[in-house]
């Protein structure tokens, strides 16, 4: 069983900073020019800490974790807590809210008991997360899982504790309004303790930062030979959401590929038709082709021209049956090995291939240079957890869970 339990978050003193002005996207997903509009915002900008920059990097970020501790403009809650964390946002016209908590869980290797991952990581990221939580003793951010409540039975504690006015609360840079309510009541925590005992976890996000919170823990245990084995470092933080939550959405993420000046479009074009049906489509009919349910379809950016393709039943046959539900594994699989020339190494440095969420990044590079962009389908939440289960993994960036957790809310100290 998971062992899931409160604890005594580090949260900003909201008499000396604006919650909107400190918190901050993941990491991942931040680059140099959106990390110095963070930055401009407020000195005291999570970002500093949680995606540090320069010579002795962790070092600066552990000297100013502590000094903002010092400083009060952090303070650590009093009692052990559950926080509530709501996400309302709007897609599509219409408002939608996410609801979970954050908590903290123990730590178990993936696959082998009640977490599982369904994604592949890399070595880098999680050295860098290591050195940063060596440098810091704490989570910063909160890894993002899932969990089975098909009767919304917490839902409905959370309803209860919603009805205070929350402890924090703030619009992110995307619009999302992000909410807090602090749980430190015995018999409630008691509630969503117990009711987590027999749950399974799957990591929607925050693969690196998992299989980090291990190897920092095991770190650790080597440093202390009289451990009791229920050390803070022993647990990782982490948000967990209902799989049934109406608010929980997977978005897909785009592929546009670097191709040579002599690339040969036409022989390109003759191969994939081996693989897949193509039809010309205008501007109008995309939507269209590629909302058709229980069939693998994607568009394809070559040349000017819009390409959509459907993937022939005698390529789906040679994949496993779980993975021919995964736009992703097909275009890597049967295209980008197949027929491009990538390799697993080349994918996960993202050598020549850019990992997009949008049309207006896939317009901008296409403007660039000659490239071939492929436009996919988003994943179901069903084939996420079935890929969990039979300890499979899906290509990386296959999923793009919004609205992405924000860092700064609250952080838990090791």
């Amino acid at each position: 069983m998971v062992c899931v339990k409160p604890f005594r978050g580090v949260r900003y003193n909201l008499e000396k900073t604006l919650l909107k002005q400190v918190i901050a996207p993941p990491y991942d997903v931040i680059d140099s020019n959106l990390r110095d509009l963070l930055v401009g915002k407020s000195p005291f900008n999570i970002v500093q800490i949680d995606l540090p920059v320069g010579e002795d990097k962790y070092k600066k970020a552990g000297e100013l974790y502590k000094n903002w501790k010092e400083a009060h403009v952090l303070i650590k809650d009093p009692s052990p807590s559950y926080y509530i964390y709501e996400q309302e946002y709007e897609y599509e016209g219409k408002t939608y809210i996410r609801t979970g908590f954050i908590g903290i869980m123990k730590l178990e290797e993936l696959g082998k008991g009640k977490v599982f991952p369904h994604e592949k990581t890399l070595p880098g990221p999680k050295q860098d997360r290591f050195e940063l939580m060596k440098a810091t003793h704490a989570n910063l951010s909160q890894i993002f899982g899932l969990y089975l409540d098909n009767e919304n039975k917490l839902e409905r504690l959370f309803s209860q504790a919603k009805k205070n006015i929350a402890s924090a609360s703030a619009v992110d840079i995307y619009g999302v309004k992000n909410s807090l309510w602090v749980v430190d009541d015995r018999e409630m925590i008691e509630k969503i303790s117990s009711f987590m005992q027999d749950k399974a976890v799957y990591i929607a996000d925050g693969h690196h930062r998992y299989e980090t919170a291990i190897n920092y823990r095991n770190y650790m245990r080597e440093l202390n030979s009289s451990a009791t084995g229920d050390e803070g470092y022993e647990y990782v933080m982490m948000m967990f959401v209902n799989f049934y939550d109406e608010g929980l959405k997977i978005f897909p993420t785009h592929r546009v590929v670097d191709v040579a000046d002599d690339f040969d479009s036409v022989e390109f074009v003759n191969r994939l038709e081996e693989l897949f049906t193509l039809s010309i489509l205008t501007d109008e009919k995309k939507k269209r082709f590629l909302d058709v349910p229980g069939e693998i379809r994607m568009l394809m950016y070559l040349d000017g021209k819009i390409y959509g393709l459907r993937v022939k039943d005698s390529v789906l046959d040679r994949f496993d049956p779980v993975y021919r539900r995964i736009d992703p594994y097909i275009l890597q699989e049967a295209v980008l090995k197949g027929l491009l020339g990538f390799d697993d190494d080349k994918l996960l440095k993202k050598q020549g291939i850019y990992f997009v969420q949008t049309e207006e990044e896939i317009k901008q590079l296409l403007s660039q240079k000659r490239r071939l962009a492929f436009v996919l389908n988003g994943i179901s939440i069903d084939v996420v957890r079935e890929i969990s289960e039979q300890g499979k993994v899906m290509p990386q960036k296959s999923t793009y869970f919004y609205p992405k957790l924000q860092t700064g809310l609250v952080i838990n100290e090791l």
